[in-house]
């Protein structure tokens, strides 16, 4: 069960929330304020980097490319470390910005080729999470990170753009880690479409202006929303290759001492 989910509500940070308050597989909880999700920290502004400050985040963990980095880098906090772990070396999902958006609307011909290729380039995302060597080394560093900060005073905050892909990603296989149940596990994952609604809406009224066919738009409108079937694949990926989670987490690097002491370290 999900006792509740803590959603902040900054003005510069967008989609983020406290991963507390879970019921974890040990029969405790989740403790709040020790691991937090996001999307990027690029437009942080005073007041917020202030609220993240009091709530105690002194790790934050950048999941984009360098690329992504580079353009949008997040705005520096004082006593915080910064761990960059491109999940991709190139840029695999499309970024939903006003220049991704100038781009497209002008060069109608790439847009519908994204458009058609959305879905099976979203699927192949997901499965790569669990395949792809830079991903797993990715995760592996994450899971590294968050047995590290096991003191009081330490909160990870992880991020990637939008905070939906390789964010939401990481946040479900910590929450299974941790033995949630995994309803709770895609109910988390889906909030992320609240954040995302009214962005792509206005994008899409945008693509609309084009006169592209109105069933291609609305098709592929939700693939760039968080998407049930999209995390279903990546766990059917870790089942199809390893047989089962727990042999996945030991690929990356977390093998049942590794479990016992996130356990330790984040739930109470």
């Amino acid at each position: 069960m999900i006792n509740s989910i803590h959603v902040l509500q900054l003005q510069s940070v967008g989609n983020i929330r406290d991963l507390g308050g879970f019921q974890a597989g040990n029969g405790k909880q989740l403790k709040y304020g020790k691991i937090f999700r996001s999307a990027h920290l690029h437009h942080l502004s005073e007041t917020d980097q202030i609220t993240l400050q009091a709530l105690g985040v002194n790790k934050v963990i950048d999941f984009r490319g360098v690329e992504e980095q580079k353009n949008e880098p997040d705005k520096p906090m004082s006593d915080t470390e910064y761990f960059l772990f491109p999940v991709f070396f190139s840029t695999r999902i499309p970024v939903i910005n006003e220049k991704f958006i100038k781009d497209m609307l002008h060069n109608k011909d790439s847009l519908i080729e994204l458009l058609f290729r959305q879905k099976e380039q979203m699927q192949e995302v997901y499965r790569d999470f669990v395949l792809e060597e830079s991903a797993r080394k990715a995760y592996h560093e994450f899971f590294q990170i968050l047995l590290e900060s096991n003191k009081p005073k330490d909160t990870v905050l992880f991020h990637c753009t939008a905070g939906k892909d390789r964010t939401g990603f990481a946040a479900a296989l910590f929450l299974r880690c941790m033995g949630v149940d995994m309803d709770c596990i895609i109910n988390d994952y889906l909030l992320t479409n609240e954040y995302l609604k009214k962005r792509i809406e206005e994008t899409i009224v945008k693509f609309q202006s084009l006169h592209i066919d109105e069933a291609i738009i609305q098709e592929t409108k939700k693939y760039f929303l968080a998407q049930e079937s999209h995390l279903k694949l990546s766990f059917q990926t870790i089942s199809d290759h390893y047989g089962d989670f727990q042999t996945y987490l030991k690929k990356i690097g977390i093998d049942e001492n590794a479990t016992a002491k996130l356990f330790d370290i984040y739930t109470e």
